[in-house]
């Protein structure tokens, strides 16, 4: 994946989780491109258990050696005194901070809900929302101060879709979906682009599931990190305008996921009755009518419904 003629010469980056897996695969592309990239990583195990405070060196030194320009943070970003100080001492040294991707997290080996605490929600929560939030909420004002941001956070499958015994991590990531939705609405018509990235990739994480061991095989052959990359350096980049987009990286795919209406019906006087028998009959795939926020979407529904009144 050598470097085209979009470039990120002169833009500072803070990467979070940067030390290993798709969080190195990132700083490493994103130096390629110019950028001085910011190399953050606690050192945690998956689980938060072994700290060892190595990982973000090693990344930002062969960054280094490679002729890049980086920079190794050991910061815990869900520590709110933390991560303001990582944001403010990135705004002292470089005078801006251009990009922010929200990459670091744990994950809790799979547990039937009825096994899980709320001590282990609390645990998932605190770095995947918490660090999304902190980091945020520390670097929003500087980049509406330049004018100019990019933030990509990172949601998952299992939030978007469910998955079984990820309760605390699915919900989490659901959350920092909800979390980039309405940051994104806050900053439309601006030039700070808020999105959200899907990653599939075989990573610590995905190989610490339970899985017959030829589809494990199957899924280091079809998950590189590398593949990654290229989406999360886009979404960083200036000529890029998305915002709010939530994109779908995986295994060399890249789409987008829309969240909308599909197809229902109306019924001013509804009764349990009706609705069961209506509401069954409504297809569970077909068009999708997305909305740019909340308020878009209330307006949508009382425009339409003043249109059916009007038609009976």
């Amino acid at each position: 994946m050598a470097a085209g003629e979009l470039r990120l010469d002169g833009r500072v980056v803070l990467v979070t989780g940067a030390g290993r897996g798709l969080g190195e695969s990132y700083a490493r592309y994103l130096a390629t491109l110019g950028a001085h990239v910011i190399v953050n990583d606690l050192g945690s195990g998956i689980a938060d258990a072994d700290r060892a405070p190595l990982p973000a060196r090693q990344v930002a030194e062969a960054i280094r050696a490679a002729g890049g320009m980086a920079s190794e943070d050991m910061s815990d970003v869900a520590d709110p005194g933390e991560a303001g100080a990582l944001v403010a001492r990135i705004v002292e040294v470089h005078g801006r901070i251009d990009a922010l991707i929200n990459n670091a997290g744990n994950f809790l080996p799979p547990a039937a809900f009825a096994e899980t605490t709320l001590s282990d929600f609390e645990r998932t929560w605190r770095i995947h929302l918490g660090g999304t939030y902190n980091l945020c909420r520390a670097a929003l004002p500087h980049m509406a101060a330049q004018g100019f941001g990019r933030i990509v956070n990172t949601i998952s499958t299992q939030g978007l879709y469910g998955g079984v015994g990820t309760a605390a991590y699915a919900s989490a990531k659901a959350a920092v979906q909800g979390l980039t939705a309405s940051l994104a609405a806050d900053h439309r018509g601006s030039d700070i682009g808020i999105n959200a990235i899907s990653p599939g990739a075989f990573t610590r994480m995905v190989d610490a599931g339970e899985r017959p061991p030829a589809f494990t095989e199957a899924l280091k052959r079809n998950l590189p990190a590398d593949l990654v990359a290229p989406a999360v350096a886009w979404l960083c980049h200036p000529g890029c305008t998305e915002n709010g987009a939530l994109i779908q990286a995986m295994s060399g795919w890249f789409s987008r996921t829309i969240i909308g209406d599909l197809d229902g019906f109306w019924d001013f006087s509804p009764s349990i009755d009706s609705i069961a028998r209506q509401l069954s009959a409504v297809p569970a795939s077909g068009p999708v009518r997305p909305a740019g926020d909340s308020a878009d979407h209330a307006r949508s529904i009382i425009s339409r419904a003043e249109a059916a009144r009007s038609a009976r």
